[in-house]
């Protein structure tokens, strides 16, 4: 795949899983590869469907303790129409017993903040 086509293939993928354009930022090796591999080449891989790959983004993004992109994949996930509220708060139980409540309340009060900002 050309450069300009694997970059354009990242930003549709991007707005098809994220629900909005990726931002604008000045060129740089981390946000080429995140719009290039992660998002042109991971994401548009057959093998998963999208749900699935919601569920393991999710589950990495709290295990590394990063908020924006917690937060980021609550909103994706709900907006995909795929996942629930109600799996969103089993998941936290569940993500509680083998990653620890400690981080397991930052993913909750991620999701409350969430679901208030959805109303």
């Amino acid at each position: 795949m050309v450069d300009a086509d694997r970059a354009q293939k990242g930003r549709e993928t991007f707005r098809s899983v994220i629900g909005r354009d990726l931002p604008e930022r000045a060129p740089s090796p981390f946000t080429d590869a995140a719009r290039d591999f992660v998002f042109a080449e991971v994401w548009s891989r057959p093998g998963l469907d999208r749900r699935s790959r919601l569920w393991i983004t999710l589950s990495c993004v709290a295990a590394a303790g990063a908020p924006t992109a917690i937060r980021t994949y609550l909103h994706a996930a709900l907006d995909s129409g795929e996942v629930t509220m109600e799996e969103l708060r089993e998941f936290v139980l569940q993500f509680a017993v083998f990653q620890g409540f400690p981080k397991a309340a930052e993913i909750e009060q991620a999701l409350h903040a969430v679901a208030a900002e959805r109303g």
